[in-house]
């Protein structure tokens, strides 16, 4: 209980936490309800009584007690609180155990003899900051303040001073102030100023300052400086990129800057950023991207990368210049409900990555691909139209095939007889008959420079002028344009049977090409000639099937531990199919040229060089005959009670063999047998494998010969690959983190030596601590086998490790993925990575020991980004960044 003596215009009044006092004077200036009171500003007015959030700002102020209240009326109005006290006005909160209140001043003032009662320790909350100080005197209306020994949190870190003056809340001025991203119970690491000042609560000057690590003063004094504001997912601003000095020596880098560039926010729906690395040797690199976005309409961005390597003068010993490019951009956009445009593309030079990325993906890319699209649906689904762009290069032989534009047309699939009216006994087969017509155009540019053709020429100068594509490829068509339409009609049910399913169908193409290819036999140069026959050109192609299917089931009731009955499923199916022999003189799409001087003559397709090609050659005649089998079981079990859980099982998803025999071919009727096997009867293990035999014998140079293999070498088939893959994915872990009780945080002394003590005092105290950590991997196994004719087979076996991740402790987190090569006996190359996590630091580890790129990274960094950016400036910090790179530092990629 306290005890205070008043003037006799006083009027004492205690608060107990659940009495409710209402004291009314002659004049009201303040009301409360229960243990919470409201009272007009120093500008007055009427308190209403009623209840408010303390958030809003109506003028009044709230305060309340746990314990009592010391109220002095009249001219005076002040206020003393004990217990628990709490006096807010708008977003401006004091808590503490005692607090005066002056109403008149419109000032409040709270004091603690000790830093260690969290309970009383005087807190002042401004909106989302937090000042805590052992003694605070606030103005609640100019929102002015004096703190003596306080800790003030800020956006990108604490502050804490002997003296702290805030002149409003966007400015206040520190003495004797520190600077750390780390909590103030944790300072690893400050910046220690005589003056600071802190504008908009990010951004902070300061003057005669010195960096402490450990409390160990970094031998510079900085006479003034500024620390910049962090960029927040929330902030709209712009500004400089800070670069990094980077020194190596070779004659094409030197002394530089990395990363020299500016950020530029335009407005909600754009950025962009540019940045540069410049050398003394003249080298230099530049990445420009700018980013959009409009949510629910579009996004994408654009990459620009150009790098210009030099050394030193032209006329220097040993000067080279390799210049690479890359542009990247990405765009999706829905253009209406039913209408879609995307875009990816990928555009480098074939060494780009090879001098800038440290992924070990990008670095072993050969290719590039990229593709743009455009896609339309009807609104009623009575046709889809498609365009399309696709470009593939391929860096190690300097090729690259453009196709494109792309068009495709297809109609809705109709059934012109179908009754609108369902029958019982089921459809009859001219109702089931459907038909389905679709067309696409295409245009194709294949690439493809001959040994010896200038590489200065490449695939898009070429594009543009057909004399440069003459001059590389050595051929006269540039780009080939072509159409094909397709009509298909197919009826099921042509046999009603409830045992057998039958079907048929009818297929036609038509094409359509500006060109055709003629040849003919020059006997002066004892070769055929090629040309291109300019004109408008058509062919056409159909052909029939017909296919039969059934399902047959078998079931066992053999029982074999938890397993009870099996059911095995067949399903075989024949079909025949045939194709007219359109190679015949009759059609007019092929023609006979002499070849030799003997005047034997082949035949050709005047469609050979056509992008869709042209009517096939060769009559077919064909039976197609395959079998595909599941095998199924049952798994009971049985708990405590005798209740029975069953669920079925499958032990093989598919076996299939298929094969056919053309009855209209002279030779080599049987085509190869194939056999493909999946499976998951182990719980998380997808199992596959196939096989490919031929029945036919070989010739003395590897060739097929029509006689089968078991009159040559009593073998029934003649293996030629097989495949086997297996992937499994397994994680493990708690769903939720247990605490781990650590010992309580000690403060870094540098006298006390025994934290370096050969025997840790604490060793066989502490109870054993529990840690489980989740985990994840995943495995691929791959196995390959190909027959080679009097050769050893080839093979190739691998395993992948991938996404392979773990926590080491509470604080170690490991991630790596690897792989092993059993027929080289080498690793394949690997990534391993290691990471800590610290109060206001990061350490990190990543390296690649095995195959030929092999690199480390080495990493201890203050997770602000500001302070990390002066300690990669200053001599010996700098040192915190090592990789195997010849900067010392982690790549731009």
């Amino acid at each position: 209980m306290h005890r205070r003596e008043t003037p006799y215009h006083a009027i004492r009044l205690r608060l107990l936490a659940t009495l409710t006092l209402l004291f009314v004077t002659a004049t009201p200036a303040w009301s409360q309800q229960g243990a919470a009171s409201q009272v007009p500003g120093a500008r007055g007015g009427a308190g209403s009584g009623s209840t408010v959030s303390p958030t809003e700002d109506d003028g009044r102020v709230r305060f309340q007690a746990a314990d009592s209240l010391i109220f002095q009326s009249g001219e005076t109005r002040e206020a003393t609180l004990f217990g628990s006290a709490r006096v807010s006005k708008g977003e401006n909160q004091l808590t503490a155990g005692e607090v005066a209140l002056d109403l008149n001043r419109n000032e409040v003032r709270a004091l603690s003899d000790s830093s260690s009662d969290s309970l009383s320790y005087p807190t002042l909350m401004q909106g989302s900051n937090e000042i805590r100080s052992s003694r605070i005197l606030f103005n609640y209306e100019t929102e002015r303040g004096k703190f003596n020994a306080a800790e003030v949190q800020i956006q990108d870190g604490y502050l804490t001073g002997d003296q702290i003056k805030n002149v409003s809340r966007q400015e206040v001025f520190i003495d004797q102030g520190r600077y750390s991203t780390c909590p103030p119970t944790h300072m690893y690491y400050y910046i220690e100023a005589d003056r600071m000042k802190v504008v908009e609560e990010d951004e902070i000057f300061f003057t005669n300052a010195r960096l402490y690590l450990l409390d160990i003063p970094y031998p510079v004094l900085f006479p003034f400086g500024y620390i910049p504001s962090g960029l927040g997912p929330d902030q709209k601003e712009s500004g400089f990129l800070e670069p990094t000095y980077a020194f190596q020596n070779v004659s094409d880098r030197g002394i530089g800057l990395q990363n020299l560039g500016w950020f530029q926010y335009i407005n909600d729906y754009l950025t962009a950023q540019t940045s540069f690395d410049i050398f003394t040797s003249g080298t230099f690199f530049n990445e420009s991207r700018a980013q959009y976005r409009r949510t629910g309409f579009y996004n994408g961005s654009v990459t620009l990368g150009y790098s210009s390597e030099r050394g030193l003068e032209p006329t220097d010993p040993g000067y080279t210049r390799a210049v690479n490019k890359r542009v990247t951009v990405t765009h999706n956009q829905d253009l209406s409900p039913y209408a879609s445009l995307s875009a990816n593309i990928n555009l480098r030079t074939a060494d780009y990555f090879q001098r800038t990325s440290y992924d070990i993906d990008e670095r072993a890319q050969t290719s590039s691909s990229s593709n743009l699209s455009y896609r339309y649906r009807h609104p009623d689904n009575l046709f889809t139209f498609n365009v399309s762009n696709r470009l593939n290069q391929q860096f190690s032989n300097n090729s690259a095939r453009l196709s494109g534009p792309q068009m495709n047309f297809s109609l809705q699939q109709f059934t012109p007889f179908e009754p609108s009216t369902p029958r019982m006994e089921g459809p009859r087969w001219y109702e089931t008959l459907s038909i389905r017509y679709s067309n696409q155009f295409e245009s194709d540019y294949n690439y493809r420079p001959v040994n010896g053709a200038d590489e200065s020429i490449g695939w898009f100068d070429a594009l543009l002028d057909p004399a440069l594509y003459r001059e590389a490829t050595g051929e006269d068509r540039h780009i080939d344009l072509g159409m094909r339409h397709q009509v298909q009609l197919s009826a099921n049910n042509l046999i009603p049977s409830q045992f057998m399913n039958t079907s048929a169908g009818f297929s036609m193409n038509e094409y359509w090409y500006p060109t055709s290819t003629r040849k003919e036999w020059d006997p002066d140069t004892g070769t055929v000639l090629e040309r291109t026959e300019q004109g408008f050109v058509a062919g056409r192609d159909f052909s029939t099937s017909i296919n039969f299917s059934t399902t047959i089931y078998g079931i066992s009731q053999l029982a074999i531990g938890s397993l009870e009955g099996f059911r095995h499923t067949l399903r075989p199916n024949v079909g025949f199919s045939y194709r007219p022999d359109f190679s015949d003189p009759s059609w007019g799409f092929y023609r006979d040229v002499q070849r030799d001087s003997t005047g034997r003559t082949e035949r050709y397709s005047i469609f050979e060089d056509e992008v869709y090609g042209g009517p096939g050659r060769g009559e077919q005649m064909s039976m197609n005959f395959g079998i595909s089998n599941i095998f199924e079981t049952k798994q009971v079990r049985r708990d405590s009670t005798g209740e029975i859980n069953s669920e079925t099982l499958r032990l093989i998803d598919n076996l299939s063999v298929n094969s056919s025999y053309n009855f209209a071919a002279d030779s080599l009727n049987f085509s190869n047998i194939n056999a493909s096997l999946s499976t998951r009867v182990v719980e998380g293990v997808n199992l596959s494998a196939s096989a490919t035999y031929s029945l036919y014998a070989r010739g003395s140079n590897g060739q097929i010969v029509d006689r089968y293999i078991w009159q040559e070498t009593g073998k029934i088939l003649q293996p030629l690959n097989y495949s086997l893959s297996a992937n499994y994915s397994i994680q493990g872990g708690p769903n939720g983190s247990r605490p781990v009780n650590t010992p309580a945080y000690t403060p870094y002394d540098p006298l006390d030596q025994h934290f370096f003590g050969p025997v840790d005092t604490r060793f066989n105290r502490m109870p054993l601590q529990y840690y489980q950590s989740p985990w994840a991997a995943s495995f691929s196994l791959s196995y390959r086998w190909n027959w080679v004719h009097e050769q050893k087979a080839r093979q190739s076996a691998t395993l992948n490790v991938n996404n392979i991740r773990f926590n080491l402790t509470p604080k170690w987190d490991v991630s790596t993925r690897f792989g092993f090569d059993f027929m080289d006996q080498e690793l394949t190359p690997s990534q391993f990575s290691l990471t800590r996590r610290m109060v206001c630091w990061t350490l990190s580890f990543q390296f690649n020991p095995f195959g030929e790129f092999q690199y480390y990274f080495f990493r201890l960094s203050i997770d602000s980004g500001q302070i990390q950016s002066l300690f990669q400036k200053l001599p010996l910090l700098n040192n915190l960044e090592r990789s195997s790179s010849p900067t010392g530092r982690s790549p731009r990629f």
